[in-house]
């Protein structure tokens, strides 16, 4: 194999290429860039604060639907990262009620905080779906 690998060098590349794409680096790698699903998981994501949460939900409430008495409910997907933040540009909208509360949801996910999921006793990135509920008064 030696041989054919220094008669061929752009071969001698692309095997060289494909150790170092899945050479133990790589793996490191490629771990930490994995999402996991909740299944995955020893232990899931968890809101830091409640309250927090709450409050972000209720800051994000479209003024014109509360004065309405227009609630419902959304249901947002989004990554939390190895830090417990969530990953705005991951934030997106499963279902809604209503197009306006759905945009609301969006900032309000952006915004919250977790004590990040665990796989292998490491806190690591993880896929969270969570309904969010609006209420009018």
């Amino acid at each position: 194999m030696l041989h054919q690998i220094v008669r061929r060098p752009a071969l001698a590349v692309a095997v060289l290429a494909a150790a170092l794409a899945f050479g133990p680096g790589a793996s490191e790698a490629q771990a930490q860039d994995k999402v996991y699903a909740l299944a995955e998981l020893q232990s899931p994501p968890k809101l830091r604060s409640t309250a927090e949460a709450g409050r972000a939900i209720s800051e994000s409430y479209p003024e014109d639907l509360k004065r309405r008495g227009v609630g419902g409910m959304v249901e947002v997907q989004f990554v939390v990262d190895e830090k417990g933040k969530v990953d705005a540009s991951t934030v997106e909208v499963l279902d809604a009620t209503h197009s306006q509360l759905g945009d609301a949801a969006k900032k309000a996910a952006a915004r919250l905080e977790f004590q990040p999921g665990k796989a292998g006793g490491s806190a690591v990135k993880a896929k969270v779906v969570l309904p969010i509920v609006y209420k009018p008064n």
